[in-house]
């Protein structure tokens, strides 16, 4: 498991604890971590909720973990997975033509601009962040739903 002392490393900006075999729950403490910039949990056997201090963390860009971890995350924060483009749906992309909307994200130093070509890219390689934040422009700016080659998950 996590020890509740991890609190008490208030130096921390990278928590990687990726494929360790922890379980129980991520605890609250990691909450307290002011400096974090990332958290990758996956590949461990931890359950329960994301502790609610966990989002509230101002610099936090990054949170990864499994499954059975449950629990809003804020749609500025990077994670696996947070797609689901057209609820189970397939798609198609917007011509290229029409691709003329750019999304702007801040990055942990600079602002990162992406089309829509380039966002799609990343929602369909599994080992990919990116936030909710770019999927609400993906499937407003992106994607046409109803009929195409690609398809996501099962909606949410």
């Amino acid at each position: 498991s996590i020890p509740t002392e991890i609190g008490l490393m208030t130096s921390l900006t990278i928590i990687d604890l990726r494929g360790n075999a922890l379980e129980g729950p991520i605890p609250s403490e990691i909450g307290s971590l002011t400096n974090l910039r990332e958290i990758r949990l996956e590949g461990n056997k931890l359950t329960g909720m994301i502790p609610f201090q966990v989002t509230l963390l101002q610099r936090l860009a990054i949170l990864t973990f499994d499954d059975a971890v449950v629990g809003s995350i804020p749609k500025d924060i990077k994670t696996l997975h947070p797609c689901r483009l057209c609820n189970g749906q397939s798609y198609h992309m917007v011509p290229p033509e029409a691709d003329k909307d750019i999304y702007h994200e801040n990055g942990t130093f600079e602002i990162n601009s992406f089309n829509c070509a380039m966002l799609l890219e990343q929602t369909q390689d599994p080992d990919q962040l990116i936030s909710a934040n770019a999927c609400e422009f993906i499937g407003g700016n992106c994607v046409v739903c109803g009929s195409g080659p690609f398809q996501d998950g099962p909606p949410s």
